[in-house]
């Protein structure tokens, strides 16, 4: 049934007029609609007859619509069916400023992207000067700190894949005395038998969300779909602390589970002496639902790989460019020894990881594959970094996420019975709904009413728009969002 779109909630029960809004330092994106127009039902005709069309040779069942990609601005999504809906999920946190920001296609107008139109080189074997300028200029520029190497792939899942393959590498030699593989190894791994690595273990966190390959599945832990009727290695896992909110009614519970969490994982470390690789961890997990820990929890974690010889690493697939209020979310634990490994994808446009000295291979070729990345998508993260630098945009994303974090407790707060556990930082929010059904039910209200948004976990409602999200934005989603309470309450 079609849900004819209106706005109420804190959009014009709290706010009186543009100028009660927080002041950001992000400009507007010119030529933006000012507001979510919904034409027909969504998904419209035109979508589902692309869904048939497209259906036929490729699965097209998880798609929401079929994207107008050249009307669509800023932060709204406009769809093939004329629908002008504002994007708060942008494309699973893929989308770093927004649609068709006019500098972006600017630099491409300009010629800026002709060294890497022409054709996709294999970047191990001839990459050209301007591939070493970004990465050496920009990619430098945003590298975490301690963290002086880059690899480059193509995903995330890629990232994860080869982050764990080298703290393996690492770990081999040093078990070797510091010695590369022996004659035997070498025969060995072709007979798939290898003695001592076929020992390694990575631990991995209940809820986790690590990527699709087969090393990365055997890490993730959110949806048993993602993973069943697929071999996996016997990697443990410990349980995740997933913060309750607000903080202050639930300290001592949140204590008492992060030091649980501590204490298992202490646990798997002694159980496996010398064969931890690593312990990979979500600054905030993603798919298993919106969890959090606190900064002590993971410097915790991190005195404990490094007091046990493994590599710590960062998946900041999901959390890095800027979202959560620093441009690396793993900046706000306060580390006095950085991760040793540092994932990232989906904003920063490419995959890849940033490591220590130690974790880049001694010998060539074991870390490569053909692509190692999309040099059009490097290119134009350059430019994605220069507009988040000039016009202050993870400043924008710290300004605007608290509003939108308030604007949820707010709604907690008036719908106990339908929403708690309002939580986020920066714009990467979420707020739980009271069960399943009430998350779908709420995410159909807001799909209708012009508000693409998505799900995490069992319950939560997420929020992934772009930097260039603001209050007015927020105030706009809450709305339609409050709307939804008042039909499931």
């Amino acid at each position: 049934m079609w849900i004819e779109p209106c706005h109420g909630g804190v959009g014009s029960r709290t706010m009186r007029s543009m100028s009660d809004l927080p002041k950001t330092p992000a400009p507007a994106i010119p030529g933006e609609p000012e507001r979510i127009s919904v034409k027909t039902p969504i998904p419209g005709p035109r979508t589902e007859e692309l869904r048939r069309r497209h259906g036929a040779v490729q699965d097209a069942r998880t798609v929401h619509v079929y994207q107008d990609a050249k009307r669509s601005l800023g932060n709204y999504l406009v769809d093939v069916d004329g629908n002008v809906i504002l994007d708060v999920y942008g494309h699973i946190a893929c989308v770093p400023i927004g649609y068709n920001h006019p500098d972006l296609l600017a630099a491409w107008k300009g010629g800026r992207f002709d060294w890497c139109a022409g054709y996709r080189p294999a970047l191990g074997i001839a990459p050209s000067p301007e591939w070493v300028d970004i990465v050496t200029g920009a990619m430098a520029r945003i590298a975490p700190k301690g963290l002086p190497r880059l690899v480059t792939v193509t995903t995330g899942a890629e990232a994860v894949e080869n982050a764990i393959k080298a703290a393996f590498v690492l770990l081999a030699r040093r078990r070797r005395g510091g010695k590369g593989p022996t004659d035997a190894d070498l025969a060995d791994s072709m007979r798939n038998d290898q003695a001592m690595a076929n020992g390694f273990k990575v631990i991995s966190f209940q809820g986790s969300f690590h990527g699709r390959t087969l090393g990365a599945l055997s890490l993730t832990r959110s949806k048993a779909i993602h993973k069943v009727d697929f071999p996996a290695f016997a990697w443990p896992t410990v349980p995740f602390p997933a913060n309750r909110f607000p903080l202050a009614e639930h300290a001592e519970s949140n204590r008492a589970t992060e030091a649980r969490s501590l204490e298992a994982a202490e646990a798997v470390f002694k159980a496996n002496p010398d064969n931890v690789a690593a312990i990979i961890v979500e600054p905030i997990q993603g798919e298993g639902g919106d969890c959090h820990a606190s900064h002590d929890f993971f410097r915790s974690l991190r005195k404990m790989a490094r007091a046990h010889g493994a590599a710590f690493i960062a998946d900041e697939v999901q959390t890095s460019g800027g979202s959560t209020g620093t441009f690396w979310a793993h900046e706000a634990w306060g580390l006095d020894d950085p991760p040793d490994i540092v994932t990232f994808s989906k904003k920063l446009q490419i995959g890849g990881y940033y490591c220590r000295e130690e974790l880049f291979p001694a010998e060539p070729l074991r870390i490569f594959n053909t692509f190692l990345g999309d040099p059009l998508r490097l290119a134009q993260l350059e430019v994605i970094v220069e507009i988040m630098e000039r016009d202050r945009l993870i400043e924008n994303a710290r300004i605007t996420g608290d509003f939108l974090v308030n604007s949820l407790e707010g709604l907690a707060a008036r719908y106990p019975g339908v929403l708690s556990n309002a939580r986020g930082r920066g714009t990467f929010a979420a707020v739980d709904a009271r069960d399943p059904a009430t998350q779908a039910k709420i995410l159909e209200h807001l799909r209708l009413a012009g508000v693409e948004g998505g799900g995490s976990g069992t319950r939560s409602l997420r929020f992934r728009p772009a930097n260039v999200f603001l209050p007015r934005h927020v105030a706009e989603a809450i709305g339609v969002l409050e709307d939804a309470c008042k039909k499931v309450a």
